[in-house]
Formats: structure tokens, sequence, C-alpha cells
């Protein structure tokens, strides 16, 4: 870069791009009653809530709280309107953008941090929940705050650092359970760090004070909400519940005819796993969805039968899994779309990956987020829109490899005697 486009103002430019981007598919999303669905009804939770009813039974299931507290807030300050959720959802989504910028830039270079943060302001995956009431615009955005905590974490393992992480990493479990067992990773990739530089230094050095703080916030954020389940449902449930019934719903969309897409998984997929969860109710002599520990605990039961019985089917499925999480989404349409995005993505971050190797640069805080989240999820249940939490530091990376390649391809100047 030179002089002059260092003073040119990179972050807020991608800022405006994220914006016109998200207002954009705000207004053209606002013509469409499919997208302005509220097909989890965090919406109805959010009404609920405002008229002091609480949580609805039944909607709540298999969902943490803080996306329906998002929701009931916005609704108080600006009334029950849907169009104002999906504003601040912009905003969200336009952060996430300044954040995917701001980590290309502090590991790498302004150029990546500019490429980075132009990708994700136009990739489809993110835009696709801009004007919905799904939560993956605010999750997607804490997930990655939290990722950018912990690179300055790296980079400072201060005490503030460590908090600040305990805090995004609780906020992001209370809005989906998928974050709760990552800030143990990466305290254990900071450990194998200090671990190996022991053997040149001949000590070992590790923040134990920040990352001690950092569990003590995240148990702290998430306390009252595990404090409430046990005095609703008499049972120790952190966030949510909801694995068994993950693991079976994952027998059925890892097959053939929906994987392959020949067949929306987004409805026969789902039909075929609500009509198992019916039958396994009746011999359970309940209902389904009557009582979600009840509910738990026979999907539990059937699914731990079912991985016994047919561990190479569980293996299977695991498997293609693995790629289910980077495609799988509503539409053979949709699901190409996001699929060959996400390969890109992985070819140019393979490139970046090398890249960094060889100068030095640590990239693994950006990466270990969605090898945690491809892996646990293709255990449970990986669909395509699930990898959004962790696309954007892949992207940051792929980034790098595509000015890589770039910076190659560019021609030298002649030097003048």
């Amino acid at each position: 870069m030179t002089a002059s486009n260092r003073r040119v103002p990179w972050a807020a430019i991608v800022i405006a791009i994220g914006l016109v981007t998200g207002f954009a598919t705000m207004v053209l999303g606002a013509r469409s009653v499919d997208v302005n669905a509220d097909p989890y009804r965090y919406g109805a939770m959010a009404s609920s809530l405002l008229r002091g009813e609480g949580f609805p039974h039944q909607e709540i299931q298999r969902r943490g709280p803080m996306y329906s507290f998002l929701i009931a807030g916005i609704y108080l300050v600006f009334g029950e309107h849907e169009w104002a959720v999906h504003l601040v959802q912009v905003l969200l989504f336009a952060a996430t953008v300044w954040l995917v910028f701001d980590l290309g830039r502090r590991l790498f270079n302004v150029r990546t941090g500019i490429i980075a943060g132009v990708i994700t302001a136009i990739h489809p995956l993110f835009l696709r929940y801009v004007s919905s009431l799904h939560l993956e615009t605010f999750l997607t955005f804490l997930f990655t705050l939290m990722v950018w905590f912990t690179v300055r974490f790296r980079a400072r393992p201060s005490l503030g650092n460590g908090v600040a992480i305990g805090l995004t990493a609780g906020l992001a479990s209370l809005v989906k359970a998928i974050g709760l067992l990552y800030p143990g990773l990466f305290a254990l990739g900071l450990f194998i760090e200090a671990w190996k530089a022991r053997g040149r230094t001949g000590r070992l050095v590790y923040p134990w004070v920040p990352v001690a703080a950092t569990f003590l916030v995240m148990a702290a954020v998430i306390a009252p909400w595990t404090i409430r389940n046990y005095k609703v449902m008499g049972h120790f449930v952190p966030v949510s519940t909801g694995t068994g019934d993950a693991i079976l719903r994952s027998f059925i969309f890892s097959r053939t005819e929906y994987i392959t897409l020949r067949e929306p998984p987004y409805t026969g997929a789902e039909n075929a796993s609500n009509d198992l969860f019916r039958s396994l109710a009746r011999e359970a002599g309940t209902e389904w969805q009557k009582d979600d520990w009840e509910t738990e605990q026979f999907t539990n039961k059937a699914a731990k039968k079912k991985m016994l019985a047919e561990p190479g089917a569980f293996v299977k499925k695991t498997v293609i899994g693995l790629f289910t999480f980077w495609y799988q989404m509503t539409s053979l349409k949709n699901s190409l779309v996001v699929g060959v995005a996400a390969l890109g993505a992985w070819i140019l971050a393979i490139i970046g990956w090398r890249q960094a190797r060889k100068g030095g640069i640590k990239v693994w805080p950006l990466l270990l987020p969605a090898i945690y989240l491809n892996i646990l999820l293709a255990l449970l249940l990986a669909l395509g829109r699930y990898s959004a939490p962790v696309l954007p530091g892949v992207l940051v990376v792929a980034a790098y490899g595509l000015d890589t390649i770039l910076a190659r391809r560019r021609p030298t100047r002649a030097v003048v005697p």
C-alpha cells in the first residue's frame, strides 16, 4: 500500500458496503412473505415475553433464549414490527463485515482486510438471513466477535481480553449452545503453543489468570438461564435440549435423496423426522413435545440405541455431515451457490494458510472454530446454514490466499538507473 492508500478510510468503506448490501437485502426481502416468516417462532416468544407470559413451553425447546431477548428489546423500543428486527440485523451484519476486515488487517495486511470485508459483505449465506427472523445474523456477529477477541488475546493475553472472550462466548452460547465448548478448545490451543515454546525457552509461560477469567465470566453469563431451566424442568440443562433429536434427524437428512438435493431436505427430511418423533412418543406412552425433558429422554434413548445397533451407519452419516455442513440448504439452487462459495473459500484458505506458515503467521485461531464446529455438528446434525458463524474466519484466511495470488501476478516495476 502506498502512503496515499493508507489514508483511504477503508474500514468505513467496507462498513458502507455491508450496509448497502444489507439494506438492499432487507428491502428485497420485505417483498417476500417466505423470507419474512418466523418458522421457529422467535418473534412469538419475544411477544410473549413482553406480555409478561414468559417463554411458551413448546417453542423454547432446543433453543437458547438470547435471540428472543434481542427481538423483545427491539420490540420494546420500536413496537412489534419485524422491519425493526431486520434493521438491527443489517447493523449487526455491517459490524461483522468490519470485524472480518479488522481481522485481515490485524493478522496480515490492509489489502487482505479489504478483500475479506468485501467478500463477507456480498456473501449469499450471510445476506440470506439478514431480512428474516432467523438467529444466524446475530449468532454470526457474536461468534465473529468472540474470534476477534481470541486473536487479540493471543497477541496480548490480558485480563480484559479474557473477560471479553468469556462474555461473548457466553452470549453466543445462549443464542445457540454450539459455542459452549470452543473457549476450552482455544485455551488448549494456547497451552500447546506455550508447551512448544517451553522447549525453546526452558519454561512454561501460560496466561492462567486471564484464561480462568474467561471460564468464570462465561459461566456467570450462562448460569441464570441454567438456574431457570432447573426450576422449570427440574433437571440440569445448561442451555437447551435436543442432542438425541439432532442425531436422529441427521440419519434422515444424510439420506442420498437429500444430500444430492433430489428432494428438498427442509420439507421431506423434516417431515420424515417429525413422523419418527411422533412414533417414538407413542411408543413411550406420551405425546411429542408435550414436555421438553421427557422428549429429550426418549429421543436420547432412541439415538443411543440406533448408534449402538448401526455403528457403521453412524460413521457414514458423520462423514457425510462433514460435507453437508457447507452446502445443504433449502433447495438445489441455494445449495449449489453456498457449496461452490465454500469450496472456493477453502481452496483459497489452504493457499493462505501455506503462505502464512512461510511468514510465521499463526492462523489457527481463525480456522479452529470452523474445524471444531464442522466436526461437532457432523456428529449431531450438519446443515448448510450452521456454517455461517464460523465462515468469517475461513474467509479471512481465504482473502490472504487471494491476496497472495494477486501479489504474484502483479508486475514488478523496472528499476530506473
